[in-house]
């Protein structure tokens, strides 16, 4: 082939290439598209797990239990993300249930069974009657406090110790105290504990670090343990117990020395009650130990007194109040949980 029809094809072929090149669009077949490829998002709505879930939390993991209802963020066609003790997790589409407005599901396919809409939402909602009972959280139960710096850090300090790695975050019916177990309905708790039929009022726990909004204390007099005067049946909205207190109001006769009491530097000698030294004349001595699936947090609180022994002064301190707290491990995650978002500061 002559170098001029060599010159003449090759032209021939550019000018093809840019012909084609210029309108790529109108050569080439719409692309195909693929349905629920990106998450759809939704303004409402639950999902009902269907079987059990193992997720990751701040302080180790938990299984969801099937029959539990989770607020949806958002979907698509192979996963959900929910909300739970204010994080986002993804969970398999096929372990859940969507119920809800129809409009706020993912096109999955007709549903076997009709949508229900939840009356009232709850931070950690309640579960179907087959399912195991949740902690009822007023919505915001973890949103962050203003001040109580010093409690958060010191339940913190106490409980995050005894609960580190896997764990479960539902615990209905750990035994808390005689026979009194998490997520008890109160009033069978006082029963089972022997309390004063007469039910006292409830009163919010206002402790920083504890969910917002969302536990109470009942009190009731008797003798427990020999010196304790005062029962705190301590509840969530839905009147289920979470943690029980013990406390001695007036001990008797037990002194510590200055020496004895140096390194006793905490603050919060009642969580439930919300009792803090008020000056540097007091000690609190705080000691935390894990029984089981309960952490025990036992405070004393001291009050100095001097005394004058010939020129020279004698610091002594007089046990004022004594507190023994029994929380359930899955209670003390959350209430760990509800801490660091409390001290966090962004």
């Amino acid at each position: 082939m002559s170098g001029s029809v060599r010159t003449v094809i090759l032209w021939s072929t550019l000018v093809t290439v840019i012909c084609v090149g210029r309108n790529p669009i109108a050569a080439a077949s719409p692309p195909t598209q693929v349905p629920n490829s990106s998450p759809s998002v939704v303004n409402q709505g639950f999902v009902a797990l269907t079987q059990p879930v193992k997720v990751k939390i701040a302080y180790g993991e938990t299984v969801l239990p099937a029959g539990m209802k989770l607020p949806v963020v958002s979907s698509d066609a192979t996963s959900v993300r929910v909300k739970y003790l204010g994080e986002l997790q993804t969970i398999p589409i096929r372990a859940a249930r969507f119920e809800g407005s129809a409009a706020d599901r993912p096109d999955t396919g007709p549903s076997e069974t009709a949508p229900t809409v939840p009356t009232k939402p709850a931070a950690i909602p309640s579960t179907t009657p087959d399912a195991q009972p949740q902690v009822s959280l007023q919505p915001g139960y973890d949103s962050r406090m203003q001040g109580g710096d010093i409690s958060m850090r010191e339940l913190q300090s106490l409980l995050s110790p005894h609960c580190g790695g896997a764990g479960d975050l539902n615990g209905a019916g750990a035994k808390i105290y005689n026979g009194a177990t998490y997520l008890m309905d109160a009033e069978q708790a006082a029963t089972i504990l022997n309390l004063p039929r007469s039910a006292p009022s409830r009163v919010p726990v206002a402790t920083s670090g504890f969910p917002k909004n969302s536990v109470y204390y009942m009190g009731y007099d008797g003798a427990f343990e020999g010196h304790f005067n005062r029962l705190y049946l301590v509840t969530d909205t839905a009147n289920k117990v979470v943690a029980i207190q013990l406390v001695d109001e007036h001990p008797k006769g037990r002194w510590k020395s200055a020496a004895a009491l140096a390194a006793a530097t905490w603050s919060t000698y009642n969580f439930i009650n919300t009792r803090m030294r008020a000056s540097d004349t007091a000690r609190v001595q705080a000691l935390s130990k894990r029984q089981g699936n309960i952490i025990v947090i036992d405070t004393q609180v001291y009050q100095r007194v001097r005394t004058r022994v010939g020129r020279t002064n004698v610091d002594r301190y007089e046990e004022q109040e004594d507190a023994k707290l029994f929380i359930p491990t899955p209670f003390a995650r959350i209430i760990l949980h509800c801490a660091q978002i409390g001290l966090s500061k962004t």
